[in-house]
């Protein structure tokens, strides 16, 4: 099946070239891949086909120089952008998309200049003056993203459209990775999207116009759609059918968007290969029925698929299913079979070719991906037997001979569902990876709704265009409530499957070594074609393999810890822990003041990522937003349950929470949400009294019920321990208050002495007195706070004291998540997102 299809060979090897540089991807991972592609070559040579063996090597080698390069680049724009960052600096470039929603328009623009400096070169600068002019001005950018807020920029004072050359102020941000696990790389997605770098626009200086009159056809054209449906639908559903019909996912809600993704259904909002066979297919229909012949049908259609790839944005998923189609056409015209494998290689080679970068898009990998397993399906074992039964379902289909479509109906329905089932069960790794969790309901919600799919596009287009056809509104007003009705049921039907029982279940974040054995069990379960495959074991012993295979999901799925680990989460400008072992799971903190959807964006992915449907105990330290926001975010959304499979039973506030208002919300929210609300002062704490679990929370601080009106003043001081292993927590407290705790501690007669002190108040000057450092004589000294935050933590001062008592400081801000994993005895540190 793959040797004899030579563009199959040339794609591999530009995808395992490019591959086996990526530097996200293990050494030791990379190393087995390439021992499989030496495999796939050695079977080239074998066949003997030497010409594609030796086009292989040289596309191979090719695209491997090719990436280095472009990904060397993009990582020097990198760090062009970050010498640029404190300065307001003056873009120029060539407009190339728009897109808007009510706050903001997205602009792309390609072939930029930025100059940090709003004035020409002054000529007596001395040599190396001038080299540093030179290194902030006339700096080259391919593409950057552009950021224009609509309430500070009337746009009206400069229209935009593509092709013009636009000028204005404004400021860098940089890229952020994915610092937590199960976060979202906005990194990678630029990455994959070819964007260097993205620009906050304050002032748009000037427009120049720019003859582009494809550009500008195709702007007033998907803006008069956007109008349009505006006019003709209801708010909710004009920004769904935006995303349908045009790509705008920015019009549509993110509650919306997360609705679809949560069951399963997302696909559609991603203009890709379902729509334009729908388009494109539809179109070639019309123009065989009007009387075309072959050629121009395909042309004309042709045409009008690249069109529409073009209007909707011509993303990585678009361009590979025009490409395909394309091919199709093109098969049509020559008199060839379409063989869907080698249109698939071909639209690969080009997209690597021309845009190396795109393998770290998503959208990329699904679609390549989806499209992969379903050719392997297609070519499983029994296929004479599959193409045999769907000839005589077709058979008498045209010829309407009921009776025996009633006989075929069981075979038909039974090779359908094994299929279906082989689908999800393919795609199961791919949810896991990328989503998460797996919608139980998404198979059957997809026969329902998707054979609906055409009956919108005729309804939404005939809407449109009977709106301009003169005198014949009322027929479109008629095609727009009909399609406003169905758009009402659609949606009722994707919210009725997230309320059933189980609708989402929770996968965790399945690693890469595991994803890989899980394929390559499917693959030899399920997809390996080989006749005398069966006789490696008995035939009965074999067909167990296959039946009980589903019934092995979840050995690959993340485990429970089996020793404590402690998790140091990079919130930005805040605080946050999260305790683990096994299924008792406490968190300390989680809170954010720079990120102002903290829950929404780490907090929450990071449970789902590690299976976390339970947080047993949740203390929050003081009233401050950033140590409260992730807590109170998931307590929030204790009404989307089914959503969010995420509950917590106990909250530990300080013992002035009770009379204090600062906590009133986090309280009505911890009751609304059924968690019982614990108040913690010294002498209070959790102790385990299994063998196998030597755990203790105790609390220190504060020492009395006395009111305190500075927040941090009341800060919880708790002390951690696991067997041998201890840790001290001291939220935002001043020196008085370390010194109070250190008073109650030896009052008590328990030893100070810490392995990990975690610095009270994100390293601030105000707290970690020296007194306190010396008397719990740490090792490590953690400190949480936000990368180049605006007061300036950790302060000087702290990180000199860190020095002075042989504390290694251990920073959120520069290894990202921190791990700490300990069996009692001994402990290992390490940083799982390392940027």
């Amino acid at each position: 099946m793959f040797l004899s299809r030579p563009l199959f060979s040339l794609a591999l090897s530009v995808l395992f070239g490019e591959i086996l540089l990526c530097p996200e991807l293990p050494l030791s991972y990379r190393f087995l891949l390439f021992l499989f592609y030496l495999s796939y070559l050695s079977m080239l040579s074998r066949k003997k086909k030497f010409h594609i063996f030796l086009l292989s090597l040289f596309f191979f080698c090719s695209s491997s120089l090719h990436f280095h390069i472009v990904l060397k680049h993009f990582q020097k724009q990198e760090k062009t952008i970050e010498s640029l960052l404190p300065f307001r600096c003056r873009v120029v470039g060539r407009i190339t998309s728009l897109s808007e929603n009510e706050k903001t328009v997205k602009i792309l623009l390609q072939n930029c200049t930025i100059f940090s400096s709003f004035s020409a070169m002054p000529e007596n600068l001395s040599s190396s003056q001038k080299e540093k002019w030179k290194a902030r001005n006339a700096l080259s950018f391919s593409k950057l993203l552009l950021y224009l807020d609509k309430e500070k920029n009337k746009t009206s004072d400069f229209p935009l459209y593509p092709g013009d050359i636009l000028q204005g102020k404004g400021q860098f941000k940089g890229l952020s990775p994915a610092r937590n696990e199960g976060e979202f790389s906005f990194l990678h997605y630029c990455k994959g999207e070819g964007i260097e770098g993205l620009f906050f626009l304050r002032k748009i200086e000037t427009i120049r116009t720019v003859d582009t009159p494809f550009l500008k056809v195709l702007h007033r054209f998907r803006k008069s759609v956007s109008e349009d449906l505006d006019c003709l639908y209801p708010e909710e559903q004009s920004h769904f059918l935006k995303c349908l019909f045009l790509g705008e996912k920015a019009s549509l809600e993110k509650e919306e968007r997360n609705l679809y993704q949560e069951a399963g259904i997302s696909h559609i909002l991603a203009v890709s290969g379902l729509h334009l066979s729908l388009l494109g297919g539809g179109f070639y229909s019309i123009l065989r029925v009007l009387g075309f012949t072959i050629a121009p049908a395909s042309l004309f259609s042709s045409l009008f698929i690249l069109f529409y790839t073009f209007l909707t944005g011509a993303s990585g998923s678009t361009v590979r299913a025009a490409a395909m189609l394309l091919t199709h056409f093109l098969g049509r015209n020559l008199g060839r079979a379409n063989d869907a494998l080698s249109s698939l290689s071909l639209a690969l080679l080009m997209l690597l070719l021309y845009k190396p970068l795109m393998l770290y898009s998503t959208g990329f990998q699904c679609s390549f991906f989806t499209l992969f397993l379903l050719l392997l399906l297609s070519e499983r074992r029994g296929k004479e037997k599959r193409k045999k039964v769907s000839k005589q379902w077709e058979k008498a289909k045209r010829k309407k001979q009921m009776g025996r479509l009633c006989i075929l109906l069981p075979a038909f329905l039974r090779e359908k569902a094994i299929a279906l089932s082989l689908f999800y069960l393919g795609l199961f790794p791919l949810f896991s990876l990328l989503q998460y969790s797996f919608p139980l309901y998404a198979p059957l919600l997809n026969l329902l709704l998707l054979p609906l799919l055409p009956l919108l596009f005729v309804l939404g287009i005939s809407s449109l265009f009977f709106l301009h056809c003169g005198h014949t509104e009322v027929l479109s007003v008629f095609f727009a409530s009909s399609l406003s009705f169905l758009l009402r049921i659609f949606h009722a039907c994707i919210s009725f499957s997230l309320t059933l029982p189980h609708a989402t279940v929770l996968l965790g974040k399945m690693s890469l070594f595991r994803f890989t054995l899980y394929f390559l069990f499917f693959y030899a379960l399920y997809l390996y074609r080989r006749k005398n495959s069966l006789s490696l074991f008995p035939k009965n012993l074999f067909r167990l393999f296959v039946l009980l295979f589903p019934l092995s999901l979840p050995l690959y799925l993340p485990f429970s810890p089996s020793k404590a680990e402690i998790t140091a989460l990079y919130v930005g400008q805040g605080d946050g822990f999260l305790f683990r072992k096994g299924d008792f799971v406490f968190t300390i903190d989680n809170g954010s003041s720079s990120d102002k959807h903290f829950a929404e964006n780490t907090l929450i992915p990071y449970c789902k990522a590690n299976r976390i449907r339970k947080i047993r105990y949740a203390l929050i330290t003081h009233s401050d937003i950033d140590h409260t926001s992730g807590i109170q975010g998931i307590l929030e959304q204790s009404g989307l349950a089914e959503k969010i499979p995420l509950s917590i039973e106990n909250l530990i506030l300080p013992v002035q929470a009770r009379e204090d208002h600062r906590y009133d919300i986090l309280k009505r929210l911890a009751s609304n949400h059924g968690a019982e609300i614990l108040y913690w002062k010294n002498g209070d704490g959790i102790c385990s009294t299994k063998k196998d679990f030597p755990f203790s929370l105790s609390c220190y601080y504060p020492l009395t019920e006395e009111p305190m009106e500075e927040a941090n003043a009341h800060s919880l001081g708790c002390i951690l321990r696991y067997g041998n292993f201890s840790m001290i927590f001291t939220g935002d407290m001043p020196m008085a208050a370390e010194e109070s705790m250190l008073t109650a501690l030896k009052k008590e007669g328990v030893n100070p002495s810490m392995d990990i002190v975690k610095l009270a108040h994100h390293g601030s000057k105000t707290s970690s007195s020296p007194l306190f450092l010396s008397e719990t004589q740490g090792r490590f000294a953690l400190l949480s706070y936000g990368i180049k935050n605006r007061y300036g933590h950790p302060h000087s001062i702290t990180l000199q004291k860190c020095k002075e008592y042989h504390l290694i400081p251990l920073e959120t801000a520069k290894l990202g998540e921190i791990l700490i994993q300990t069996d009692g005895k001994e402990y290992r540190i390490t940083a799982p997102c390392l940027p």
